[in-house]
């Protein structure tokens, strides 16, 4: 024959304590979660897409057409700086590549010329005008030299091919790679960045506004996701409305989370620049009795229901005034049933 288990109980008025150890609980099917507390008025629910930041990001561009030889990096992945991340196919950096090799030979052979010509001219035997000839010469050759340097340098490529005309990729900064080709055979379009290797802590989101709501939203005002934890801050405000979406656009910077993913997208909603706080307790948690809001809040011997006052209501949470609550305070969030029968003299096997 099965004992029975009875809650003990001093639950004679509304704010009686609810004596209950942490096996009875347990027995009991109740569970408690620890509250949040927020800024308020927190406004929202906004859609947010993540993205990283141009800021500190560097993207790779080819000025003629390409083809992806062998991927060996994907878009999410970390990158160090010099490590590789494919191997391309182009006509157009094989071409530079040997017009790089013979400029450079005949840089090194005007730069000798061009000193020969200066001892000359300290010796008198030839004149300044032919000296400078010679400078002039180098520094044209200087600058060509460095114009096609710079192609590889933006597109991310080894000077010297490999395999014949293949040219390999390299990161030139550590980061995330925020962007970068598919799959092996994939065209890269001329002046289209086909790679962007990004901070790893300059994720952002891009949250869409009603023109409506444009004037409440400002810089530095706190972001919070759906649970109301702190999500980062707002950086930028456009002041124009996309007419295609109807809706402006507010750049949040995130804090660090590993949980976010460029491409994808997020709830969001955003603190107003006033000074209130309100906590946050999930919406289970709630529950009417004698016509009052209440809570159940856990204390060293059981639970002490608390009368609560609703702010707003998310879609897992409730905003509520800080009475009788604070960051500490853990409240049941599940068998509120149970704990609702105590109040009212019941016991339970």
């Amino acid at each position: 024959m099965k004992k029975s288990l009875l809650i003990l109980l001093s639950a004679t008025a509304l704010m009686a304590q609810i004596t209950m150890n942490e096996a009875q609980m347990k027995k009991m099917g109740i569970a408690v979660e620890q509250v949040r507390m927020i800024k308020s008025e927190a406004m929202g629910p906004f859609i947010g897409t993540f993205d990283y930041s141009d800021k500190g990001a560097r993207s790779y561009t080819l000025s003629g057409e390409a083809t992806v030889a062998e991927l060996m990096k994907q878009t999410g992945d970390s990158v160090k700086k010099g490590e590789v991340i494919c191997t391309i196919a182009s006509s157009e950096l094989l071409s530079s590549s040997y017009e790089l090799n013979d400029l450079r030979n005949r840089l090194k052979l005007a730069q000798e010329y061009a000193k020969k010509d200066d001892t000359l001219y300290k010796d008198g035997v030839i004149s300044l005008r032919e000296s400078q000839k010679s400078s002039i010469e180098v520094l044209s050759l200087k600058s060509k030299v460095a114009e096609i340097e710079n192609r590889f340098v933006f597109s991310g490529a080894d000077i010297h091919p490999k395999n014949g005309m293949m040219f390999t990729i390299r990161a030139r900064q550590s980061g995330i790679l925020a962007h970068a080709p598919l799959k092996a055979g994939e065209k890269i379009e001329p002046f289209v960045p086909y790679l962007k290797i990004a901070s790893a802590n300059a994720l952002s989101a891009f949250i869409k506004i009603p023109p409506k709501m444009i004037g409440s939203i400002h810089k530095g005002a706190l972001v919070m996701d759906k649970t109301g934890a702190e999500a980062g801050k707002i950086t930028a405000v456009s002041s124009a409305v996309d007419v295609m979406s109807n809706s402006a656009t507010a750049i949040a910077v995130l804090n660090a989370n590993n949980n976010n993913r460029a491409g994808t997208s997020g709830e969001f909603y955003i603190a107003s620049m006033q000074t209130d706080k309100w906590i946050l307790i999930p919406r289970s948690s709630v529950t009417k009795y004698k016509k009052n809001d209440i809570c159940f809040v856990l204390t060293p011997t059981g639970f002490k229901p608390q009368t609560i006052q609703i702010q707003k209501i998310y879609k897992d949470y409730i905003a509520v005034k800080p009475e009788g609550l604070d960051s500490a305070s853990k409240v049941a969030s599940d068998g509120i049933i149970t704990l609702k029968g105590a109040l009212s003299g019941l016991g339970f096997e």
